[in-house]
């Protein structure tokens, strides 16, 4: 009887180390960063709140009212991306992101400007002062 228990622990152990090592063969779409533009990234997942969304519209709506110009010659981007999707791990990883944030980046320099727009979610105005806040940070 003890050495079908063990036989069995050990069978399961392993089936278990298999399933969760099998990554398959999953591409990565790793997002090249131009050194010139003005990019501000929003990490999310998939499950969001009503705050969430929200962040996301006036964020956009931000960029486009501010910087009409530079969005429409492609010089200035707004983009959001969901890290339940393996396609943004590389872009992810090079940010050093790992859970929900909004990011801008502009070369090597890159400002975390989460904390400073949720504060904001729900104020428009606020919102779009403290993303020209971030955005003058990394031009200057």
């Amino acid at each position: 009887m003890k050495r079908i228990t063990l036989f069995v622990s050990i069978l399961a152990f392993v089936l278990f180390s298999i399933s969760c090592n099998n990554q398959g063969n999953k591409k990565e779409v790793v997002q090249a960063i131009n050194t010139s533009n003005v990019n501000v990234y929003y990490f999310h997942f998939t499950r969001r709140c009503a705050t969430c969304l929200a962040v996301e519209e006036n964020a956009r709506k931000a960029i486009e009212a501010l910087y009409p110009n530079e969005v429409k010659a492609g010089e200035y981007s707004f983009t959001s991306l969901n890290l339940d999707e393996t396609s943004t791990k590389g872009i992810a990883d090079n940010l050093g992101v790992g859970g929900q944030t909004m990011m801008v980046v502009r070369g090597d320099k890159k400002l975390n400007i989460t904390s400073a727009v949720w504060m904001a979610a729900h104020d428009p105005d606020k919102m779009k002062s403290e993303i020209k806040s971030g955005i003058d940070k990394v031009l200057f």
